[in-house]
């Protein structure tokens, strides 16, 4: 293998606007949030050749830009259109940064310059169409970035937690984490892909129209395809990373570690969205899960309802209540969250083999929300917050070891 060496001489300015984008960039969104910071950062790799990293960020924004505009292969919504589904999954795999850019080109693009037939029909109110048009925009966008973007940063946070001590084998240390980051990935993308039907019901239902057959079934019918395909992107950007990274013994820093080093001994900072009180945070988070799961309300009580549980269960499990989750706390630290979300799944399974027959004579989709609430509830208290996490603060975007998928 052969790591990309640092040039003798100081960087041309191709190599600096490179950096500006994977460094300055994520840098300067680190102060906002750290959210922000890791999805701008992820992806790295690419700076390691500075064309590459240069080219990459704009073809994707464009690309999405034209995508959302012209609506290539879809007409309503983009889970019509089984070749964007593919796409946004491998980019977002090879690079959380480049699904960002692809996500922020599509939702611009769709936002300004895009059509949207099913409201051409939708005139009940004139005061609310925009509103409602716009808040079923955003949260198809949403639902792009979980895919481009959200999916694979999620697989790789935890896969982290499978991650060997350092005195166990490089090699077996990195066939441990690529084989986790696999597993982990194929399995959130596929329940992309199941969730993907019901949480896009809002482009349709706020604009009184049927959604189409493509939009509720080429995720449930070809998810197996962007699954492959997510999972195969994982292997290859492994395979990629192992040549960029420097070879075990050498003592001279390649390019790709030092840009990773800046990140490491970049002062640290409490991002702008640390700052907002506790519980403004939780309740804009029950609030987003809320408004996910619009697409299956049937009347405002049951949106009310749902926002009460999500926030009611995030505020019980948060140091802010006087609870002392101390050893169950601890306990549950232990466990990798994906194995918790998967022990969170199976009583919703459970539930939804005794519930979901007694609705299937009627076209409410209340079980469908039970379940989704249910099983948000669930992994919250499953994650308990320690008493003195309110009081830490943030720390810098981290990137993973050079072993390590980054």
């Amino acid at each position: 293998m052969t790591a990309t060496p640092l040039p003798a001489n100081p960087p041309d300015p191709l190599t600096r606007a490179a950096d500006l984008i994977w460094v300055g960039v994520p840098l300067a969104l680190r102060k906002l949030s750290a959210g922000l910071a890791t999805a701008a950062v992820d992806g790295l790799y690419l700076a390691a050749r500075p064309l590459l990293g240069l080219a990459a960020p704009p073809v994707m924004f464009l690309l999405g830009l034209l995508v959302g505009a012209l609506h290539p292969g879809f007409e309503y919504v983009f889970t019509e259109a089984l070749w964007l589904l593919l796409l946004a999954a491998v980019v977002g795999t090879l690079s959380g940064a480049l699904g960002s850019y692809l996500t922020l080109g599509f939702a611009l693009g769709d936002l300004v310059l895009g059509e949207h037939p099913q409201w051409s029909t939708y005139r009940t109110d004139g005061l609310l169409d925009l509103p409602a048009q716009l808040g079923s925009q955003l949260l198809t966008y949403t639902l792009f970035g979980m895919l481009a973007v959200g999916v694979p940063l999620a697989a790789k946070s935890f896969a982290a937690e499978f991650m060997l001590p350092p005195s166990v084998p490089r090699a077996v240390r990195a066939l441990v984490g690529v084989g986790a980051l696999v597993v982990i990935s194929g399995l959130l993308v596929w329940v992309w892909t199941q969730s993907a039907p019901l949480l896009v019901r809002p482009v349709f239902v706020w604009a009184d129209a049927i959604p189409t057959v493509e939009a509720m079934s080429t995720t449930q019918e070809s998810g197996g395809w962007i699954v492959a395909l997510a999972i195969a992107a994982t292997v290859a950007r492994a395979a990629v990373q192992a040549v960029l990274a420097a070879p075990i013994g050498r003592d001279t820093p390649d390019r790709m570690t030092a840009l990773e080093n800046r990140f490491r001994t970049a002062e640290r900072i409490v991002p702008l969205a640390a700052r907002v009180p506790l519980v403004l945070r939780l309740a804009a988070r029950a609030l987003l899960l809320t408004a996910l799961l619009s697409g299956l309300y049937s009347a405002m009580w049951q949106a009310g309802l749902a926002f009460l549980v999500l926030a009611g269960a995030q505020l019980i499990t948060s140091p802010l209540m006087p609870i002392d989750f101390g050893a169950y706390a601890r306990f549950l630290a232990r466990i990798p969250r994906i194995v918790r979300l998967v022990v969170a799944m199976v009583p919703v399974y459970l539930l939804g083999a005794l519930v979901v027959p007694l609705f299937l004579d009627q076209t409410s989709f209340l079980p469908f929300l039970l379940l989704a609430v249910v099983a948000a509830v669930l992994v919250t208290l499953l994650s308990p917050h320690t008493r003195g996490e309110a009081a830490r603060t943030a720390a810098p975007a981290g990137i993973p070891r050079a072993e390590e998928p980054r």
